[in-house]
C-alpha cells in the first residue's frame, strides 16, 4: 500500500470520506475514536460545513497521531520544516545531555581530573622538586665536599651521588602523596616586604 501525501487531501463534508484520506496518509485511526473525536469538537468542521486541509492537519497535529510506513514528502506544510529543525535540535540537546554525564560519571569514578586541578598538582610537584633539590644539595654540600676530597680521580663518584640524590628527588616527585604548596602573588609580596 502507498501512503498518499498530504497534497493529495481534498476537503469534503463526510466524515466517513475523511477517515478514509486520513487512514489512507497512512493514520491508523479507527472510525470510532475519529468519529469520537469530531463529537467532541477535536476534528471540526469550517465554514459551510466542509473538513478543510488545514483543520484536518490542525486536528491530527493536535492529537499527535502518527504515521505508519515511510512518511512522504510533505512540502506544504508549514510545520515540516520546524519540526525537523525542532528533532534535530532536540538530538543534538539530547547527545551533549549524554556527553556531560558520561564525563561526570568518569568524573565521580575518578578516571578524569579537572585541567585546573592537574596544572595547580604539576606546579606543586614542580615547586616541591625544585625546593628539594636546593635544600637537598646544601643540606648534603659537606658530604659532597668530603666525598670528592678535593680530588677529581674521584669525580665518578661524586656524579654517583649527585644522580642518585636526583633519583630519590624524581621518585618523591612521582609519588601520589599530597603536597601543600602556597602561591603568593609578587605585588603583595613586594608590598609585604
Amino acid at each position: 500500500m502507498t501512503i498518499r501525501a498530504w497534497a493529495e487531501f481534498s476537503d469534503g463534508k463526510s466524515k466517513a470520506e475523511i477517515l478514509r484520506q486520513l487512514q489512507d496518509l497512512g493514520y491508523e485511526l479507527s472510525q470510532r475514536t475519529f468519529y469520537r473525536h469530531c463529537a467532541q469538537g477535536k476534528c471540526r468542521t469550517g465554514k459551510g460545513g466542509v473538513y478543510s486541509r488545514r483543520l484536518v492537519k490542525a486536528y491530527v497535529e493536535a492529537e499527535g497521531l502518527r504515521r505508519n510506513g515511510s512518511d512522504p514528502d510533505d512540502t506544504d506544510s508549514p510545520n515540516s520544516a520546524l519540526s525537523v529543525e525542532k528533532q534535530i535540535l532536540e538530538n543534538e540537546k539530547l547527545r551533549l545531555h549524554n556527553l556531560r554525564a558520561a564525563s561526570e560519571y568518569k568524573k565521580d569514578e575518578g578516571l578524569l581530573i579537572e585541567r585546573e586541578a592537574l596544572y595547580l598538582e604539576l606546579a606543586a610537584r614542580a615547586v616541591a622538586l625544585d625546593n628539594g633539590f636546593r635544600q637537598t644539595i646544601e643540606i648534603e654540600s659537606p658530604a659532597l665536599i668530603a666525598v670528592l676530597g678535593g680530588d677529581l680521580v674521584r669525580q665518578p663518584e661524586f656524579i654517583d651521588l649527585l644522580l642518585g640524590i636526583w633519583n630519590e628527588l624524581l621518585n618523591s616527585y612521582a609519588t601520589t602523596e599530597e603536597f601543600e604548596v602556597l602561591f603568593e602573588d609578587e605585588e603583595q609580596v613586594r608590598k609585604g616586604e
